[in-house]
């Protein structure tokens, strides 16, 4: 019994782990082709950047300022949201999400990010339902799709909802960046349940 408890544990950590690794891939190359938003040019002509160092706090502060001064542009926002996202801090990311989509409404990336964030806040219902509004005005965004499985199996404990999610996504996205990796965790995934 006890061994199944730790085979499970292991698969839900292999799970976590691929969602990491896809995160990081999407967020890379949202940030690497824009696929956020247009890119926004700050008065010096520069374009402020995520952080990927110790300057985070200033980095912050630069780009508060910056949003003080452009209110109504929704970049600002998701960037700072990504910012605390990325250091885990879920609550701040989350209501700078919601401004930004205040802004502009209706993106799926940001919306997502905003899902993930209800995720790791133990808010599993209403990033299912987040999700599920992504999903409604952007069929197959994979992003959603691939986060909407993980929300099934690892916060609702719902394998099998999970497992139907992917096998659309993959379905629906022949060309999906990590098709392999997620090809294994459905296998490993069926397997256990048997």
């Amino acid at each position: 019994m006890a061994s199944g408890k730790f085979g499970m544990n292991l698969l839900f950590a292999s799970v976590a782990a691929l969602l990491a690794l896809t995160a990081a891939t999407f967020y890379a190359k949202s940030v690497q082709t824009g696929h956020r938003f247009a890119e926004v040019t700050e008065p010096s002509g520069s374009v402020p950047q995520t952080p990927s160092s110790g300057d985070t706090a200033k980095n912050l502060a630069d780009l508060e300022q910056l949003a003080g001064g452009d209110p109504q542009n929704p970049e600002y926002p998701s960037r700072i949201g990504n910012i605390y996202y990325d250091l885990g801090r879920y609550e701040q990311a989350l209501t700078y999400y919601q401004r930004s989509l205040t802004l502009h409404p209706g993106d799926p990336s940001v919306e997502t990010d905003l899902a993930t964030c209800y995720h790791y806040l133990g808010q599993d219902d209403k990033a299912l339902e987040t999700l599920d509004k992504v999903l409604e005005y952007a069929p197959g965004f994979s992003q959603a799709m691939f986060n909407k499985g993980i929300v099934l199996i690892n916060g609702k404990k719902n394998v099998q909802g999970g497992i139907k999610v992917w096998e659309d996504l993959l379905r629906s996205n022949p060309d999906f960046p990590h098709k392999a990796e997620l090809e294994e965790r459905i296998g490993q995934l069926k397997g256990s349940a048997q």
